[in-house]
């Protein structure tokens, strides 16, 4: 009898060995972090100084007219939407620059070739941008603690909010990469939809300070809700039912990653 394998069944069984988070997953995964911690300046110092600068032009500027927003001091208020917009923004600047610097020099394919299933692939980057993110909001915590004492009235859920919002902007950097032919597509998504629904999604402002036709606006941008739920988490108060809140952005967070699954199982625009 021959006792031989199908390489098929071969390849499938080293696919699987140890599970989702075997070494292929693990391999891709550690690559995606030392990616940004080799320039960490530019990742993560950057981002910290920049979150610091809005701080003190915002937090101290505007606090001096401002004095307070629902009973709390200005520059406590606009903190927590600041360090969200920090987790955001890193993690999806690290998975839009990862894919499409990965398709533009062509060693995408050695990651295609690789004994490797999409739902490893999506995992690895998309968890690169949550530890990205999560490292950038972690420091921003940090310095806005100093400066204005920030608190955190609700830690787990606090926690369970960057880590959702950050998941789902990790995933549309990857949807971004995957899509984007030149890098001013990376650029486009964030200049002119990210940064103007952050605007707009009450990061200096509580939508009870808006007038009607803003604050409908306001209730329609996705943003306003991880940004209100957080601010919930750090000071207790919002202009939302929190709870529900976070189980829609949990709900967007799995859709996100699920989008990303199949883009990269399909192989769409996987080549420059």
């Amino acid at each position: 009898m021959d006792h031989t394998k199908h390489p098929a069944a071969i390849d499938e069984k080293s696919i699987l060995l140890g599970g989702i988070l075997g070494i292929p997953f693990r391999t891709l995964l550690s690559r995606e972090i030392l990616r940004f911690l080799k320039v960490w300046t530019q990742t993560l110092l950057s981002p910290l100084f920049t979150s610091l600068l809005y701080i003190v032009v915002f937090g101290y500027g505007l606090g001096s007219r401002v004095r307070e927003v629902n009973g709390i001091p200005y520059i406590e208020f606009v903190l927590p939407g600041l360090v969200l917009m920090s987790i955001i923004t890193a993690s999806y600047g690290n998975t839009s620059s990862s894919l499409f610097d990965a398709k533009r020099e062509r060693y995408i394919d050695d990651v295609l070739i690789s004994p490797i299933t999409p739902l490893q692939m999506s995992l690895a980057y998309v968890l690169g941008g949550v530890v990205r993110g999560m490292l950038v909001g972690v420091g921003t915590f940090a310095l806005a603690i100093p400066i204005a004492g920030l608190p955190a009235e609700h830690p787990l859920l606090l926690v369970a909010t960057g880590l959702a919002a950050s998941t789902i902007f990790s995933s549309v950097g990857v949807v971004a990469g995957i899509l984007a032919t030149r890098v001013d597509h990376i650029f486009f998504l964030t200049n002119i939809v990210i940064q103007p629904l952050a605007f707009l999604g009450g990061v200096f402002y509580s939508v009870q300070m808006l007038p009607t036709s803003l604050r409908v606006a306001t209730y329609l941008d996705p943003i306003f809700y991880a940004i209100d739920t957080f601010r919930f988490a750090a000071l207790g108060i919002s202009d939302i039912p929190p709870y529900p809140a976070l189980t829609v952005l949990a709900v967007f967070a799995i859709l996100a990653f699920l989008v990303t699954v199949e883009l990269l199982r399909l192989g769409y625009k996987l080549r420059y």
